[in-house]
């Protein structure tokens, strides 16, 4: 999936007597889907009074009616604008923190698989030519470590203009300067600019290109848990849209104290008893795990509660203690 998409579910509660867990609202920036037309005086009522901005939450509503409200983003996209020293360790770095990486440079014997042979994609144009071929969303994250003012500018403006999560832009004081404020007096908002982390990074007093790439992850990641959100795996997204069997998608809605795993993990498990994802592994998946498979030959949805606390942790592989409660749905062919 691409930028980014809200999903509400009800874990616990009834509408007009009839038991409505497992039912779904899907939101995105350009519309909604509806599990259950029927119910749709019960979401209308729902998206006006649900906080957007928290992120990933359950929500306590009227009538003993509880919602888990997810935050979706798709996989982490970098665009390194600069194919440099600084751009080759933040490209191997990135790739280990699974992002999906983009490098841009309109030299070839700088942009080219051999130099940067872990980048998911390479482009070697003009910076204006190679932005465009860039669909920026707001899982997109760019940085901008180009060899000179002008192209920083370059790329700079070409971003502002459409849809990001993260900019960041290097470079010395002076230049740094020299790029806001010529762009402010040619008429740019104040309050884009402030969308630019520069200098970029975290203050670590890096002086390597690998320290340097550190500080610049280390703040992306910053920003990134700053809102709690989850992720779907391409593979689990593939296999739920394309349905073939009955299916159980087990997510963890909510977590306290120690648990291998957070808020928004995901396991889809089949009929056929294979299955994608993890929980966190050890005998609490295996529990999940035929629970799952229970349920789809119930053809029912359920939150189960698992207890990890240091009197039963032993007996579920998970010996940190803690405490998580699991969404259950069942998913038909």
């Amino acid at each position: 999936m691409n930028g980014e998409v809200f999903v509400i579910s009800v874990i616990k509660g009834k509408y007009n007597g009839i038991d409505i867990v497992g039912q779904k609202l899907l939101k995105s920036k350009e519309s909604i889907f509806i599990k259950n037309e029927n119910i749709k005086k019960f979401w209308n009522e729902i998206l006006i009074n649900v906080d957007f901005a928290k992120g990933t939450h359950i929500l306590n509503w009227e009538n003993d009616t509880e919602l888990f409200i997810e935050y979706v983003v798709g996989k982490p996209h970098l665009v390194i604008c600069g194919g440099g020293h600084i751009a080759l360790s933040l490209c191997n770095i990135s790739k280990m923190l699974d992002f999906n990486v983009t490098l841009i440079d309109d030299r070839s014997e700088f942009a080219n698989k051999q130099r940067f042979p872990l980048a998911d994609k390479i482009i070697c144009k003009d910076f204006n030519e190679a932005l465009e071929e860039v669909k920026g969303n707001k899982g997109t994250y760019y940085v901008i470590i180009t060899r000179g003012h002008k192209d920083d500018r370059k790329c700079l403006e070409k971003i502002l203009k459409n849809d990001f999560f993260y900019v960041g832009m290097i470079g010395s004081k002076s230049k740094v300067a020299f790029v806001i404020n010529d762009m402010l007096e040619c008429g740019y908002l104040k309050e884009d600019i402030d969308k630019v982390h520069t200098p970029i990074g975290l203050n670590l007093g890096g002086q390597t290109p690998a320290e340097i790439a550190v500080s610049i992850v280390g703040e992306m990641i910053l920003e990134k848990n700053k809102k709690d959100s989850s992720n779907i795996e391409d593979d689990i997204l593939d296999k739920i849209c394309n349905k073939k069997e009955a299916m159980v998608l087990a997510t963890i809605i909510e977590k306290h104290g120690s648990s291998p795993r957070g808020v928004g993990t995901k396991m889809l498990i089949f009929n056929n008893r294979e299955f994608i994802g993890t929980i966190g592994g050890g005998s609490i998946e295996n529990a999940i795990y035929e629970q799952a498979l229970d349920l789809i030959s119930k053809k029912t949805s359920l939150v189960e509660q698992y207890d990890l606390s240091n009197s039963a942790a032993s007996k579920l592989g998970m010996a940190c203690g803690g405490r998580i409660r699991v969404l259950f749905e069942f998913i038909d062919a």
